[in-house]
């Protein structure tokens, strides 16, 4: 999996390096990671459960992140070069969600944030998918309902793969609403994806066609819009999937039917940005997919905006 460890690292000492004494790292020694009652404001008990026992975790990562393929044999995975178990790989992912909740917590203070991780986008109800184990924005979003500081919110997903998960888990929650822009064709939506809860639509779907990247700015301007006029009475918050996988430098395969130049990531970004700061909406955004040496530039090159504006 291109899915590079160093992403995050590599934008922050970029960020750090043009922006000397600006950041400062958060200490998250005493954090904990998601509990079950967290988890279940999105996800079935019993898969909840089986986070939490060894045995079925370490079954649940190898189904979420594909280590294995249909003959049984590794895929993307060495066993022999593994530095941890699967199943402690399941703390890990539970604590980066507890990070995209203190990130939404901060937006609602600040303005805005950015989170250098999170976005699990694909996570079902019962069950982790596309790299995503758990949908850390809508237990996110229902934990801020919970205690009164969030009414009604929008989840804005310019990933390059439908928003699947958080459309599923919200279809029916009226105080969450959903816009996706992603390729037309392709994963999930392809043909041997088959029939199942990912097809479930988004309140908003902005589907791109191959070579449609001329499009691309124009068609989220106008679901941006379409998501004003039809939810907009008493949204107060908004999270934003950040995917940098339209990038045209991105390494994933499944990616490849969006190509946007980096000038054009940004003029993404910043669309989307200035929409929800004109209208005074408070913004979380996460990074969710990017793939390969590259994906590090869509981020930077982004924040590195939001200072240089704040300035």
């Amino acid at each position: 999996m291109p899915l590079r460890d160093d992403r995050s690292h590599r934008t922050y000492e970029a960020l750090r390096q043009e922006f000397p004494g600006k950041f400062d790292l958060v200490d998250i020694s005493k954090w904990k990671p998601l509990s079950k009652s967290e988890l279940l404001l999105a996800h079935t008990r019993s898969f909840v459960e089986a986070l939490f026992d060894s045995k079925k975790s370490r079954e649940k990562v190898i189904e979420c992140f594909e280590l294995y393929d249909s003959s049984g044999k590794p895929n993307r995975y060495n066993p022999s070069l593994a530095k941890k178990d699967l199943a402690e790989m399941v703390e890990d992912i539970l604590l980066q969600g507890r990070g995209t909740a203190f990130s939404m917590k901060e937006a609602l203070t600040e303005g805005i944030s950015f989170f250098l991780g999170g976005g699990m986008h694909h996570a079902m109800a019962d069950g982790g998918r596309g790299f995503c184990l758990i949908n850390d924005l809508v237990i996110g979003i229902r934990k801020l309902q919970e205690e009164n500081l969030v009414k009604k919110a929008w989840i804005i997903d310019i990933d390059a793969h439908k928003g699947d998960g958080t459309a599923a888990l919200t279809c029916d929650d009226n105080s969450i609403k959903t816009l996706s822009i992603h390729m037309e064709k392709g994963w999930p939506l392809d043909i041997g994806s088959g029939e199942g809860p990912w097809r479930i639509p988004s309140d908003v779907d902005i589907p791109i066609p191959v070579k449609g990247e001329v499009q691309y700015l124009d068609k989220l301007e106008k679901g941006l819009t379409e998501l004003r006029e039809i939810h907009s009475e008493h949204i107060n918050f908004a999270v934003v999937v950040a995917g940098a996988d339209p990038y045209e430098k991105d390494a994933l395969p499944s990616s490849n039917k969006i190509r946007l130049s980096l000038e054009q990531m940004l003029e993404r970004d910043k669309l989307v940005y200035h929409f929800l700061k004109s209208r005074g909406i408070p913004q979380c955004w996460v990074m969710a997919g990017g793939y390969g040496p590259d994906s590090w530039q869509v981020y930077t090159q982004f924040i590195s905006y939001l200072m240089r504006e704040a300035e």
